[in-house]
Formats: C-alpha cells, sequence, structure tokens
C-alpha cells in the first residue's frame, strides 16, 4: 500500500527461507504481492512471483488469478490470457472463473482496441445456460468503453438493448460514456432521446457529469444554443453545475462567439446571479486557463472590471495544478 513491493517480496522470500516460518508464506501474502506488482505494471515480477507461488505449493485462488489478469488488462499483455486461463483449468481443484474474471478480460481486451474479441465473450456469456456468470452493469459499462474508444455507436446501441433484456440497470456512468459517444459520431441528437429515455424508463435522476458531457457534445458539434439552453435545464432541476461543468460553458461560449453568455456563466460560477439554493453553496468558479482567456475575449477596461469583480468571489479551494480558487488573482 506504500509502494514498497520490492521490500513485501524480499520479506516474502525471508520467511519462506526459514522453515519454521515457511507456512505463512500463503495464497494471501502472494497475492497481495501480485497486487503490488500488478499496480506498478512491472509484468516480469508478476509472473516471478506466480511462478514461485506455484513452486511453493501455495494454490493460487480466483482472486489470484483475478489480480494476474487484471495487471495482463492493464499492461496489454492480452496474449498471456489464454495460457493462464489453462492454468485455471488444470489446476487441482480447478479453479472456477466468475463474473470479475470476465470483466477483466472483457476490459483488457477494449483497452488493447480488440473490441471485436471482447464482445465474443459477451456473446458466449449470454448463450451460455450457465446463469451463473451473467453479464454486469460493470462488464458491459466496458464494453460501451470500448465502443466509445472506436467510435462505434451501433454495436453501443446494441448493447444497450442487451442491458435491457438483461435486466442489467445502466447508470450515470453508462449515459456519460453514451453522450461521449453519440457526440463524437455527430449524433446529438440521438444523445438527448437517450438521456431522456433511459431516465424515465429507470427512474435515473441525470447527474451533473452526464449533463456536462452532453453540453461537451454540443458545443463540439456547432450546437452552441442547445448548449446554452441545456445550462437552463441543469439549474431548473436543482443541479449544482462544478468547476469541469461551467469551464466547459465558459469555453464553449468562447469559441461559438458568445462572449456576453460567457460572462454571463462565469459570474455564475462565482456567485453572481445565482439561484436562492445555488447561492447557499460555495461557488466552484472555473479553471484559470479558461478564465484567462475569458478575460483576453473581453479586453480593455471590461476585463479589468470583470477580474476585479470576479475577485471578489469567495469560491471553492482550488483542487488542483492549473485550478483557481480564493486567491487565484493574487500575483
Amino acid at each position: 500500500m506504500n509502494g514498497c513491493v520490492l521490500d513485501a517480496w524480499k520479506l516474502a522470500q525471508d520467511l519462506s527461507g526459514e522453515e519454521k516460518t515457511r507456512a505463512l508464506v500463503n495464497t494471501v501474502i502472494y497475492t497481495s504481492i501480485l497486487k503490488g506488482f500488478a499496480w506498478t505494471q512491472d509484468m516480469k515480477m508478476v509472473m516471478v512471483v506466480y511462478d514461485q507461488m506455484r513452486a511453493e505449493g501455495a494454490q493460487p485462488n480466483t482472486i489470484t488469478y483475478n489480480t494476474i489478469l487484471n495487471a495482463f488488462a492493464q499492461s496489454g499483455a492480452m496474449d498471456r490470457v489464454p495460457a493462464l486461463l489453462e492454468d485455471m483449468k488444470s489446476a487441482s481443484p480447478p479453479v472456477d472463473l466468475d463474473i470479475v474474471t470476465y470483466s477483466t478480460i472483457v476490459k483488457g481486451f477494449c483497452n488493447s482496441g480488440n473490441l471485436d474479441r471482447a464482445m465474443a465473450i459477451l456473446q458466449d456469456m449470454l448463450s451460455s445456460s450457465d446463469l451463473k456468470f451473467k453479464p454486469d452493469e460493470v462488464l458491459y459499462n466496458s464494453l460501451l468503453d470500448g465502443c466509445a474508444k472506436q467510435q462505434r455507436p451501433d454495436d453501443a446501441l446494441k448493447l444497450l438493448d442487451d442491458m435491457k433484456k438483461s435486466g442489467v440497470k445502466p447508470s450515470n456512468y453508462t449515459l456519460s460514456m453514451i453522450v461521449k459517444l453519440m457526440g463524437r459520431c455527430r449524433r446529438v441528437n440521438k444523445a438527448f432521446t437517450l438521456i431522456e429515455e433511459i431516465s424515465q424508463e429507470y427512474k435515473l435522476k441525470v447527474n451533473i457529469q452526464v449533463y456536462t458531457c452532453l453540453a461537451q457534445a454540443c458545443f463540439n458539434n456547432k450546437m452552441a444554443t442547445k448548449a446554452v439552453s441545456l445550462y437552463d435545464q441543469i439549474i431548473e432541476e436543482g443541479l449544482l453545475p462544478d468547476e469541469m461543468t461551467y469551464t466547459v460553458f465558459v469555453k464553449g461560449c468562447l469559441q461559438a462567439g458568445l462572449v456576453d453568455q460567457a460572462v454571463k456563466l462565469a459570474k455564475c460560477a462565482h456567485g453572481i446571479g445565482l439561484s436562492a439554493k445555488a447561492a447557499k453553496a460555495t461557488p466552484p468558479g472555473i479553471a484559470e486557463r479558461c478564465l484567462g482567456e475569458l478575460l483576453h475575449a473581453v479586453g480593455g477596461p471590461q476585463a479589468k472590471a470583470l477580474q476585479a469583480e470576479l475577485g471578489e468571489c469567495k469560491v471553492q479551494p482550488a483542487k488542483g495544478k492549473g485550478k483557481g480558487g480564493k486567491g487565484k488573482f493574487q500575483r
């Protein structure tokens, strides 16, 4: 947990080298060390630990194998998967695959760009008579993410149908990926339709992250007017835009030449002109770089006046480099 995986590995070797402590180095210990090397994507050490584990007679379990599979998925070593699955089958007793196993393999193939292979795994699961391995939301989201990366909207829509048939409820995370994909494929209106249909069917309250993705999709497809109207809808639904949301809106308006609208939204981001409910919360502000672009677009004395006005506002503390909180106008 503290990044000292090699130290943990040396300790385990020291313990296994002594007869009186050898039994302490069990499956749990080996799996913990495997997780450490998997986290650092050190595939060489993952395989070293796995080989020694088996040589010492410590039986890998499902968690062990899922940890190694996750390391394969993270490092793009999906060519190693078949051999590891064979080890699971040939173990005595055989080690069962679970839904995490399938989800990890699917995610790995999606990350490596082999979406068709990942989709084939889903079809095998759906056609299997063993309902023990029904696909869940995590698995479907991995596939939808793969569709988004490869811009395959029709496959994504089919996956949504499969989710419905399988009784898997989409989440806001699911919606975010769908919106991003439809935006990239210039099907923004379809994104609006899907959000309305899914939120109504599953009684799902759309969150601010989904609306932020939708606004970004609108701006990217030169639909600035629709994006601006979306802001009004967000406020009407009682949602509180965060710094990312306001940054997307302000930057999008600037790119569309709507400077006055960008100024208005920037003021809202700093608590000026907010509704009574929103005013009770500390305003989030906008990203510092976006603010600089806004001041440059406004220019002249008006920019100085705007900077002074916003500088008097108390906003949420900065969350990271390049983001401004209170005092971001100080030099």
